[in-house]
């Protein structure tokens, strides 16, 4: 039933904390972030990455921003990263780190807006 598809596209995601910058994680975050972080999550993992990929991007799908966007330093391991992915946890707040297949690596969950980035 829950045999590999071999398209990552087909597959659920799977969330990692493995790379998460200090200073970005949820020991910065209040109690409300962090429960809507983890509802959101919920959400998202009844969804195949397809299906995220076809949903808002200030829902629960996702948007890839430019790394020259973010104002912390690009952790070395991720230098050639053009881009990162973006998903949204309490309001409008982001997170951002990179897919590889079906994982999504968390790098930093941002706490207070234009942290991370300029929101515009």
């Amino acid at each position: 039933m829950f045999a590999p598809t071999h398209d990552p596209r087909q597959e659920y995601p799977v969330l990692s904390f493995r790379f998460l910058e200090k200073g970005w994680d949820f020991e910065e975050l209040s109690d409300e972030q962090c429960r809507e972080f983890v509802c959101k999550w919920q959400k998202r993992s009844v969804k195949t990455w397809r299906e995220l990929s076809q949903i808002d991007r200030h829902n629960i799908g996702s948007e890839k921003l430019p790394k020259r966007e973010f104002k912390p330093a690009i952790p070395e391991r991720f230098a050639a990263e053009d881009k990162f992915m973006v998903f949204r946890h309490h309001g409008n707040l982001p997170m951002a780190g990179v897919k590889v297949d079906n994982v999504y690596y968390v790098i930093w969950i941002e706490k207070k807006y234009n942290e991370l980035y300029n929101h515009g």
